[in-house]
């Protein structure tokens, strides 16, 4: 999207700290957030923020020269940081020694708040009006369904979805400022990880659909209860009129918490439809009468499906163009990759903070698809942000696995010790190991080592864990592999 600096100073209460000169009122400027993404184009304007970012502290005011050398002429900076010798100095020594190269700055309270208002003037003001807005929440299997969403709608349409798998409340808002003026659909992942920011999210998106996937204990700890997170997760309607719709699962809690919420509502039940076939190469379902086709693994994926079935048609979208972008989508992320290696088959899923629900749905559909494997390992850890009931579902969770037909588990880092614990004690049948949490993922780390030591036969491994830990990306583990026995 192109704003003129008139655009932009009287829609973000920000004012003009420096410039060079009057040609820059005749120019429209892009703003970005992203140094990474910055080619050489002097129409850029770099957003520089201070965050917090899944608990990590992000500033990139100190990324502005960067951004200056790869082309950028314009930057915000905010009062909040001039405040500060440091990043005062930093900016007094870039204007003198890139004088020539600026059109100018803008000064603003604050640079996110800034870009917060603009995002807001660009909903409401930037498209035309008949632009539609989808949001997809969830505790689980949101980020699946939005990219089936947008494997259905464009089929027909122009839909701008942005970068896949980003849903929290800095990037959601940068997401409106990178749109394209003449889509017709915006499609956004909406994250409900912190509390009141579905409602935010409603407030500047005003939805024209919506679908809630599930509730589950991933955030027990946060809310309490699937009540609260119910209630979380359909905040996202506070601002959908009468006119829009919402396809819910169907669940007592999700029930409750939608009730007052003044928009259409679809109420999707899971397994309700009749399955075909389910294998390592996908699914065969009919719902409704139709026969769809999914080629991902695992039967949790039609449960998704069937609330991006009924979000198309409630947009008229086409029965056979909603069959294509089914059979055309593709898993997005560390989701289900599967190599082999030797005689073994790994498979790795750690898209991020895994629930209960997305551990058992994600063995079933491995112990599923490998049954018939002589050796049937897993690796697991733990489940956060539990809170209080930390123990209890860990222990659910141990229970499950003893019912299990498979040789071995391994439990990393000590949110699984009590599964670790409770399987040494009570299931004798499956050879358990626990192992801490690593500095690193390489060939040395004691779990990779022992993994490496022990594929010496047929065997599928399932390797179940966390994909947006700073230390432990599971999938390291995977290339890890490849790279050893590359040549064997």
């Amino acid at each position: 999207m192109e704003y003129s600096l008139k655009e932009i100073l009287s829609n973000t209460s920000s004012y003009l700290f420096y410039k060079r000169g009057d040609e820059i009122w005749e120019k429209k400027y892009r703003p970005s957030i992203l140094s990474k993404d910055i080619k050489a184009d002097c129409n850029i304007i770099f957003i520089p923020f201070f965050a917090i970012v899944n608990n990590v502290a992000m500033q990139t005011f100190c990324e502005i020269e960067h951004c200056i050398k790869k082309g950028v002429r314009a930057f915000f900076f905010d009062e909040e940081r001039f405040a500060q010798k440091n990043f005062r100095e930093m900016l007094f020594k870039i204007l003198e020694k890139y004088e020539k190269n600026i059109d100018f700055v803008i000064m603003t309270q604050n640079s996110l708040g800034a870009m917060y208002s603009l995002a807001q003037y660009t909903r409401f003001k930037k498209f035309s009006k008949d632009l539609k807005v989808i949001c997809v929440t969830g505790s689980i299997g949101k980020t699946s369904t939005t990219e089936m969403v947008y494997s259905i709608f464009k089929q027909k349409h122009k839909i701008f979805r942005g970068e896949p798998m980003v849903n929290l409340r800095l990037r959601i808002n940068h997401k409106l400022l990178e749109a394209p003026k003449d889509c017709e659909y915006l499609l956004f992942e909406c994250s409900g990880a912190v509390k009141g920011y579905l409602k935010k999210f409603s407030e500047l998106l005003a939805p024209d659909g919506i679908i809630l996937t599930r509730v589950s204990s991933e955030n027990l700890g946060k809310y309490g209860s699937l009540q609260n997170i119910a209630e979380e997760k359909c905040s996202l309607m506070t601002c959908a009129q009468n006119k829009s719709v919402a396809i819910l699962n169907d669940c007592e809690e999700i029930r409750r918490a939608a009730k007052d919420y003044d928009c259409k509502k679809i109420f999707t039940k899971e397994g309700d439809y009749t399955l075909i076939k389910s294998d390592n190469t996908g699914s065969k379902f009919i719902y409704k009468g139709e026969k769809y086709v999914l080629r991902v693994a695992g039967e949790h994926q039609i449960n998704n499906a069937i609330k991006a079935i009924e979000l198309a048609k409630s947009f008229n979208i086409d029965e056979r163009l909603i069959k294509k972008g089914l059979f055309e989508f593709r898993q997005v992320g560390n989701r289900w990759l599967v190599d082999k290696i030797k005689d073994a088959i790994i498979v790795t899923d750690a898209p991020n903070n895994p629930s209960f629900e997305t551990i058992v749905s994600c063995i079933n559909t491995f112990l599923n698809i490998y049954k018939d494997y002589p050796q049937k390992r897993i690796l697991i850890s733990g489940i956060r942000e539990l809170g209080r009931l930390e123990k209890e579902i860990h222990l659910k969770l141990a229970k499950f696995i003893e019912k299990q037909d498979i040789d071995e588990l391994i439990c990393v880092e000590k949110e699984a010790k009590t599964v670790y614990e409770y399987i040494k004690s009570n299931a004798a049948h499956i050879k358990t190991l626990y192992f801490d949490k690593p500095s690193d993922i390489d060939e040395n780390t004691d779990f990779v080592r022992y993994i490496i030591d022990t594929i010496n036969q047929k065997q599928a491994l399932l390797i179940k864990g966390q994909g947006i830990d700073p230390v432990v990306t599971y999938e390291k583990v995977a290339a890890v592999l490849k790279r050893i026995f590359k040549n064997q």
